[in-house]
């Protein structure tokens, strides 16, 4: 052990670590047991020491039953290694004044086992919320790791001294470089052996990552009579036929998660319609009191909502004007996802058309505007999962 590591906690002791993966690396480990670490049958597992809990039958407390653990590697029944990419929120944990404080970064041993070259690093998470068989899993094609900017929560911001964190400018998020493990493609079955094995790829939202979004997501490609071998593929794969003819004749087509939206000539509204100034008026202040009462404004007469509203808000709510006799929002779903929200939307002969905010109920992709009607498609995943959890 170096002079460095001398002290520090095991789990930043990198020649400790290296130790762990080699010997989990050997058919017969030679040693199981490094502090809270250990080699588990065909796993590595970190387990914190025991949590006491109260137990309300003898009023005493006692040692949990089932006390949390985390899964740091494991062997599949074919022989691959693979690591756990996920955030190890005990791994490094810290307990103060009776505050815990999870681990939120990649630790010494997730980068230990990326450096070795002997592990696939996945994030596990993925397989629990997909249902998916992590002992058939194989690795077809990856991008690579990489740094990447991302929100996080700001060490130094203290929910309990609110003002002073105010007084003071410290922020409750700050954006900084973060580690990512990469895209990935591979192949695995579901748990339900019968769907037999498919295509999966991993990656985080490639639009809202710029935007400080961390959105991880996991699709199962489709294979329409096309061959899916690199990440590329995949990625290709997933856009509709008219969104790529849109894209060659040099339409600005605008993405937001699974959806696309392509700019169009035509129109759902009425045809020659012509709208009176006082038609638009009424409408900007129905949809403006609307949004306000959402709001908890209550109700407003003409002059208060376009006060409140602002002028650059109430002009546009009033050059969006659609043929309904009530303003309308419009729903966008694909699969299980979380719904997208359309200011304005209407169905015409089995085109959704969409124009003004679109936004995301779960609030894992920006806002986006449109000035004009779009139409809405989304992409080609067979099936899509929402990755609740953290992945490094």
């Amino acid at each position: 052990m170096s002079n460095e590591e001398k002290g520090s906690p095991i789990c930043d002791r990198k020649t400790v670590m290296e130790e762990i993966t080699q010997n989990f690396l050997l058919e017969k480990p030679k040693k199981r047991v490094w502090g809270n670490f250990r080699i588990e049958d065909n796993k590595i597992i970190y387990r914190p020491s025991a949590p006491m809990e109260w137990n309300g039958k003898i009023n005493e407390y006692q040692k949990a039953e089932n006390p949390p653990f985390d899964l740091i590697a494991t062997k599949t029944k074919g022989g691959t290694v693979l690591g756990n990419a996920s955030i190890l929120p005990l791994v490094g944990r810290t307990v103060a004044y009776g505050n815990e404080h999870l681990n939120r970064s990649q630790t010494k041993i997730q980068s230990v086992m990326e450096d070795s070259g002997s592990f696939d690093l996945i994030p596990f998470n993925v397989f629990d919320e997909a249902d998916l068989d992590i002992d058939t899993y194989k690795m077809i094609n990856e991008g690579g790791s990489e740094t990447i900017k991302r929100e996080r929560p700001n060490p130094d911001y203290n929910r309990n001294r609110y003002h002073e964190m105010q007084e003071n400018n410290i922020p409750e998020t700050v954006v900084m470089d973060s580690h990512f493990m990469g895209s990935k493609l591979f192949s695995v079955n579901f748990t339900d052996s019968e769907k037999g094995k498919v295509k999966f790829l991993f990656d985080i939202d490639r639009n809202e990552i710029e935007h400080g979004i961390f959105n991880p997501f996991i699709v199962q490609a489709p294979e329409n009579g096309t061959p899916i071998e690199t990440v590329k593929d995949a990625y290709l794969a997933l856009i509709p036929e008219e969104v790529k003819i849109a894209m060659e004749s040099g339409k600005d087509v605008k993405r937001q998660g699974e959806w696309f939206f392509i700019p169009t000539d035509k129109s759902p509204e009425e045809p020659d319609r012509v709208y009176t100034e006082a038609e638009k008026r009424d409408f900007a202040f129905a949809l403006g009191v609307q949004k306000l009462n959402a709001n908890g404004w209550g109700d407003n007469s003409y002059s208060e909502a376009k006060e409140l509203l602002g002028n650059e808000e109430f002009n546009r709510l009033r050059n969006l004007v659609i043929p309904t006799k009530k303003p309308i929002g419009f729903v966008l779903k694909a699969g299980k996802n979380r719904p997208n929200n359309a200011e304005f939307g209407l169905q015409k002969d089995g085109v959704s058309y969409v124009k003004g905010k679109i936004s995301h109920s779960g609030r894992e992709h920006k806002t986006i505007t449109l000035d004009s009607w779009h139409i809405a498609m989304p992409n080609t995943a067979i099936g899509s999962f929402t990755i609740t959890g953290d992945v490094d």
